[in-house]
């Protein structure tokens, strides 16, 4: 009989030592933390609209798929949105486990934990066309510094454009005006994701990018990956790094990642025609 409890034991650790990382993950002892961007990054992360008004309510593909991978293994966790460049602070300094929706580049490979690449962006610069022509083109980006002000956002990082941060660029606090900029000549171009801004001009109801404006792809040619960076300083980091990890892959892998994406982008546009009626 004892013989038989001491087998039904082992038999027992075998079978939890061999699960799989999903869904056996030990609770945190308190709440994760989470931050996005305050000025919001649709359709990754913005504050939900009703009947047009801006709620402090948080949506996106960013806190959809953190509730994909805490909620269904019980991990509590919450996601504050922050100005980004405390946002990142906070993560360095421990107060936050991690911020969403980041670009990587030296410094922040040594100073967070980043996660995989959970989805892809593709650096543009824009410019008026009746100003340049639509033949218009660089070899390096940071040429367009020689042809006039160069804007983009405050805090971002535009490494993987191929921006170097000894060239002048012209800082602004809303992803939404960039167009404008343009327009009231103010800037003579500005650096930016395409799928962002399109998904800005769609939340805030702003139209599809205007027609006298005309974007080229970055000459890196490169799709840019975003992460989660991770604090070195959350007793979590593992946890929050495997768990992610596995769900983002999953997802990959049954061809869900790339749908939900499409999903919340098709969401903001849709948001938008239906205001216009």
């Amino acid at each position: 009989m004892i013989r038989l409890l001491y087998l039904l034991i082992f038999n027992l650790c075998v079978t939890l030592l061999s699960l799989p990382a999903y869904g056996t993950a030990a609770h945190p002892s308190s709440k994760l933390r989470f931050c996005v961007e305050d000025t919001e990054y649709p359709p990754f992360n913005y504050f939900v609209r009703l009947n047009g008004m801006k709620t402090t309510e948080l949506g996106g593909y960013d806190i959809d798929l953190l509730a994909r991978t805490f909620k269904p293994i019980g991990i509590n966790y919450e996601v504050v949105a922050l100005p980004w460049r405390r946002c990142l602070k906070d993560v360095l300094d421990g107060n936050i486990d991690g911020a969403m929706s980041a670009s990587l580049d030296p410094q922040r490979m040594r100073d967070y934990i980043p996660s995989d690449a959970y989805y892809y962006l593709t650096p543009s610069y824009f410019y008026l066309t009746a100003d340049f022509g639509l033949q218009f083109h660089v070899d390096d980006i940071n040429q367009l510094a020689k042809f006039g002000t160069v804007c983009g956002i405050n805090g971002f990082n535009y490494t993987n454009f191929g921006w170097r941060k000894d060239t002048p660029i012209s800082e602004i606090s809303s992803l939404r005006i960039l167009p404008q900029m343009l327009i009231k000549h103010k800037c003579n171009f500005f650096l930016a994701r395409r799928q962002i801004i399109a998904g800005t001009l769609a939340l805030n109801h702003d139209g599809p990018m205007p027609s006298s404006l005309t974007s080229n792809p970055s000459p890196t040619n490169l799709q840019e990956p975003f992460y989660m960076l991770i604090s070195k300083r959350s007793p979590e980091s593992a946890l929050i790094k495997k768990e992610f990890n596995y769900r983002v892959k999953q997802l990959r892998d049954t061809k869900q990642l790339e749908a939900l994406f499409q999903a919340h982008l098709q969401k903001l546009v849709n948001q938008d025609d239906k205001r216009k009626k």
